[in-house]
């Protein structure tokens, strides 16, 4: 999809932390802007509603415990979606003398109890 340049102003201390971050991850302040666009606009008019009235409302304590808790699920979410192509590349892997499929008829459960008791 074609990209649109869309302005923004911001604050200066929201301004130096952009740069600083565009900076740490070898991006532009742009690609820093846009993934943050990206990430509000796909929020529900809900949430973004409630995330204006915390900044209007709460406390620097209450913006902080709201990022933390975004930090949370995203790296919770990250998790998930490692977990999940780990285990699908996993799945159907040949058997070396190409016979069958050495994953079949195996049961997570068991394979994830025999884990936990090596590692004991």
């Amino acid at each position: 999809m074609p990209a649109r340049t869309i302005s923004a102003y911001a604050d200066e201390e929201t301004a130096q932390a952009v740069e600083q971050i565009a900076e740490l991850e070898d991006r532009s302040p742009a690609q820093i802007a846009a993934a943050a666009l990206r990430f509000y606009a796909r929020l529900p008019s809900e949430a973004r509603a409630a995330f204006r009235r915390i900044e209007k409302l709460g406390t620097d304590e209450d913006i902080a415990s709201l990022t933390r808790a975004i930090t949370r699920k995203t790296l919770d979410a990250e998790w998930e979606v490692a977990h999940r192509r780990f285990v699908g590349e996993m799945t159907n892997v040949p058997d070396p003398a190409g016979d069958e499929d050495v994953n079949e008829g195996v049961d997570e459960d068991e394979l994830l109890a025999e884990a936990v008791r090596l590692t004991r």
